[in-house]
């Protein structure tokens, strides 16, 4: 009875191994299959084609990584494209479902996207035309597992007195030195339903209130250390080989 049990046991453990082996190689194809379409073929991880107008940049510029940046313990497929016109430009985080064997897109964002070991993504603006000066605005996304994707959870701009002392858009009107309280300079304007503090994202809010939504987020999440490659040949080979995938994450 006790040998029977320990084999019917040892058999599971064999057969869950044999699975997640499996998972973790079908995974592994099916980025570097997304990847090889997006070096050679100039196709995204979605399916859709990059329009020949958008390939006149230096299409090795563009970036690739496997990692996992969204903290579900499973590496995700990173394509970052930069070398088309700004429009254009776009950076996927992708998934793979193992019931269904194949591969789902988690994000879609501009370039340049801050990932945090929470879960929690950073993505700018593509452009800074507003009040906010050395501030660069952005929006926070997070990482939802039953809804297997990224969810946006709010964004911030700013004004800068220093950049504006007074606003030119509406008809020049004075940096409101009553809402900034610290003096630094700043306040800013937070959209998000969710934060209490934010007051709409068209009324402003003192740096202390920024923190505190700040701090909501990403209070005491690391970067996470995506290691590139080049969306090249050898860029390919460096996936294939697991030279660059999978990133310790801080």
């Amino acid at each position: 009875m006790w040998k029977t049990a320990c084999l019917s046991v040892l058999c599971t453990m064999v057969l869950l191994c044999s699975a997640q082996a499996w998972a973790a190689d079908a995974r592994q194809a099916a980025y570097l299959k997304a990847a090889r379409n997006f070096v050679e073929n100039h196709t995204f991880p979605d399916g859709e084609v990059i329009d020949k107008a958008d390939l006149s940049g230096n299409f090795g510029e563009n970036e690739l990584a496997i990692c996992d940046v969204d903290g579900d313990g499973k590496p995700e497929l990173i394509v970052r494209f930069t070398s088309g016109p700004m429009a254009s430009q776009l950076e996927y985080v992708c998934g793979f479902d193992e019931s269904a064997g194949k591969l789902t897109v988690k994000f879609t964002g501009f370039p340049g996207v801050e990932y945090y070991s929470n879960g929690c993504a950073k993505e700018k603006v593509s452009h800074n035309q507003g009040l906010a000066g050395d501030f660069w605005p952005y929006s926070l996304s997070m990482y939802d597992a039953k809804e297997g994707k990224y969810v946006l959870k709010g964004s911030v701009d700013a004004w800068s007195k220093k950049a504006y002392p007074t606003n030119p858009f509406e008809n020049d009107k004075p940096f409101p030195a009553n809402i900034d309280a610290t003096g630094d300079g700043f306040v800013y304007f937070i959209d998000d339903e969710k934060f209490e503090g934010a007051k709409g994202g068209e009324t402003p809010v003192d740096t202390p209130v920024y923190e505190e939504w700040v701090k909501r987020y990403l209070g005491g999440a690391a970067p996470v250390n995506v290691a590139w490659v080049p969306a090249t040949g050898e860029g390919l080979k460096a996936l294939e080989t697991n030279l660059y995938t999978t990133a310790p994450r801080n």
